[in-house]
């Protein structure tokens, strides 16, 4: 058993919760403290402290002993009404962390912040892909540029390293998470298919004949892990995706194929607006089909789905860095929403 401690600040996210059952899994990490508003729902038991980082009074109070972590790994997110809101939510809510928590932690390793593509713009419009790590930052700038000049400074004149991870379309499972593809689909055909209908496409034309990719959360983890305990990987920035990229156009009948349902068509749709409209029909099939207890309009973001469904241009980005530093995982994604399909059948989360 090593002596590394984990503190997973946004422990109750995609990224946050499947991170802290990894670790709890490996020998390599004695103890796990995770950080969030709510108590997350996980299938491990971690130490779990109620802090809303937002309030810079509840961190110096709440966040308890944190004399024996060794890495840090920030995976917060809060979603804003508009980007500039949503920049200074997210700047506050690191900052305030990081101010609590650093003079707590005499023996601090490595502090990895888990960041996106949106670095390089990839919400403001076409941007240049396949992007890379030492492109600019996208302009204006997201919040991950005033989070990264935060960790330099904190680090000035301390022992400790640095990594950042830049992922696109998480896939895997959380039940609120903000950013989850995979729940998404899962229990958007879940719906469709319970109404009798094909599985339409649900943004426009143009986005599904787009270059895109995604992200699933265990490659994701596994990098955070790797570019925080592996020397050589320290003080860098990494992308990091399945390793292929794909059009709608083709996944999507393959996707129906999972669901043994026919192809649908294109058919531009407010997935918030219709899954408000069918939470009763949800509750019901929870029943029915015995699943696991969940409401629709938590367990996947639609907000989030509607914008991805509805991005007319290419997303892609270039993970040679990672592979040049030392980490060479990948995973076909087709194979990805295959398996987590059938992962969520077993789990009861769909029928």
């Amino acid at each position: 058993m090593s002596d590394n401690v984990a503190l997973i600040a946004g422990v109750g996210g995609t990224c946050g919760s499947n991170l802290a059952e990894m670790l709890h899994r490996d020998h390599h990490w004695k103890h796990i403290i995770g950080i969030s508003r709510s108590n997350p729902r996980l299938d491990v038991p971690i130490d779990h402290r109620a802090v809303d980082l937002l309030d810079k009074g509840q961190c110096n109070r709440l966040l308890g002993d944190l004399s024996s972590v060794t890495h840090i790994f920030w995976t917060a997110l809060i979603n804003g009404k508009t980007r500039t809101e949503e920049n200074t939510l997210n700047t506050t809510m690191f900052e305030n962390f990081m101010d609590a928590a650093l003079p707590r932690i005499p023996g601090l390793q490595h502090v990895h912040v888990l960041e996106g593509i949106k670095q390089y713009g990839y919400d403001l419009g076409p941007y240049k892909t396949p992007c890379r790590e030492d492109d600019p930052d996208g302009d204006p700038p997201y919040f991950y540029t005033d989070q990264h000049a935060h960790t330099l400074k904190c680090r000035s004149g301390q022992n400790w390293t640095w990594s950042t991870s830049r992922p696109g379309a998480v896939c895997g499972y959380a039940y609120r998470g903000r950013i989850n593809l995979t729940n998404v689909i899962a229990v958007y055909a879940s719906i469709m298919k319970e109404l009798g209908e094909p599985l339409h496409y649900p943004g426009d034309d143009g986005t599904f004949g787009r270059l895109t990719f995604a992200t699933d959360v265990r490659i994701l983890n596994r990098l955070m892990i790797w570019a925080s305990t592996d020397p050589r990987a320290a003080n860098q920035a990494y992308n990091v995706a399945n390793g292929d990229h794909f059009r709608w156009e083709h996944m999507w009948p393959r996707i129906a194929s999972m669901f043994e349902m026919p192809m649908g068509e294109v058919r531009p749709m407010d997935l918030v607006a219709f899954m408000e409209s069918h939470s009763t029909l949800w509750d019901d099939m929870v029943r029915r089909h015995g699943l696991r207890e969940t409401k629709l309009m938590e367990i996947a973001p639609w907000p989030y789905a509607n914008i991805v469904f509805r991005r007319n241009w290419d997303s892609a980005i270039n993970t040679v860095k990672a592979n040049r530093f030392g980490f060479t995982e990948m995973i076909d994604t087709e194979d990805m929403f295959r398996g987590y399909i059938e992962q969520f059948r077993a789990a009861r989360i769909i029928p």
